[in-house]
């Protein structure tokens, strides 16, 4: 086994490793599991990182999720934000503590972490929200004049109320924009709650530190260097966006638009195949690893006139995102 090879292994075992530990604490979900993975070890380069979005009802497992996530990295701090109304921007960079004698003394806030939970994203206002957006895209925060830059890795896992909810907003098109993925909370099998029901009764399993930070930055510096993505399979992924433009001859461009027309549609989906690739022990990217990531990646991408029910948007977002990945395909798809 040739020394590329024999890394190649190591880092997969790792990372299988970390989901075993997981499962000791979370059962079911490995939808979410899968997504977190994907997203977390994808490399971030030039203001574009891999940050992981869900939308769903409380009580799904999510915080629980990552916290168990963040157990299993050796020196990995995990912060939980609680978006509230009246949360303001300087709430997330700086916690401020009278002393009796009235002196101030300032501590950095939960923003400073390896692994944020921003927990009911879409019920604090946009001013606030929108402070997250330097932290997700340049890995620093801004006090001031002065700039901190945030300890790597740095990972922002947001979870969302149905829009229907009461008290919540709407994220926009730059916020969403910044998030890799966009997925949806899962429901679980009979099983898996009867599962859970028992699992309850015994103490909380001890989740075992397997995977250092250092080893988390390599790991995705090799996925960047060593997962090899064709120029026909790079070609594959800049037709299904271009497919999903009202120009692009799969949708009806009065009931539809890409929102926004960027580029991180297109690089979000290359870097994401790559660790998926990985994850399935390839050194190379599929078609097959487009296909199954082209609806996570650009469903909170798009956007439509007239349908304002959630569970519409999501099923015609399903619907155009297929037509396009099945019109590639119809057009002579490499690499499957």
């Amino acid at each position: 086994m040739n020394e590329s090879r024999k890394q190649f292994e190591e880092y997969r075992d790792k990372i299988e490793q970390q989901k075993a530990e997981i499962q000791k604490r979370i059962i079911g979900l490995s939808g979410l599991i899968e997504s977190l993975m994907i997203c977390f070890y994808s490399h971030a380069e030039r203001k574009l990182s891999p940050h992981l979005l869900i939308e769903g009802k409380v009580g799904k497992g999510k915080s629980a999720t990552l916290d168990a996530f963040s157990k299993t990295i050796s020196g990995a701090t995990f912060s939980r934000i609680q978006f509230t109304p009246d949360l303001k921007p300087m709430d997330m960079v700086r916690i401020v503590e009278q002393h009796q004698d009235r002196t101030l003394e300032f501590h950095t806030g939960p923003l400073f972490s390896n692994l944020v939970l921003a927990d009911e994203i879409n019920r604090a206002h946009e001013k606030t929200r929108a402070a997250l957006l330097e932290a997700m895209g340049e890995r620093q925060v801004t006090i001031g004049k002065t700039s901190y830059p945030l300890d790597e890795p740095f990972f922002v896992m947001a979870n969302e109320n149905p829009v229907d909810v009461e008290g919540t907003f709407m994220l926009g098109a730059a916020q969403l924009d910044r998030f890799m993925m966009k997925i949806y909370s899962e429901s679980l099998s009979e099983e898996e709650e009867l599962t859970i029901a028992s699992s309850h009764q015994e103490k909380d399993p001890t989740i075992n530190k397997v995977i250092s930070k250092e080893e988390v930055l390599e790991i995705r510096e090799f996925i960047r260097n060593n997962i090899t993505v064709s120029p026909e399979i790079r070609k594959d992924i800049i037709r299904v966006i271009r497919y999903l433009r009202p120009e692009g001859g799969v949708v009806n461009p009065d009931e539809f638009y890409l929102l926004p027309e960027g580029e991180r549609g297109y690089l979000f989906l290359e870097r994401g195949s790559k660790t998926r690739a990985f994850l399935k022990g390839r050194k190379h990217v599929n078609f097959s690893d487009i296909a199954a990531l082209a609806f996570p990646i650009l469903n909170h991408r798009l956007g439509f006139q007239h349908i304002s029910n959630d569970v519409e948007k999501v099923k015609k977002a399903q619907e155009v995102i297929a037509a396009a990945v099945e019109k590639v395909l119809k057009d002579g798809a490499r690499g499957i």
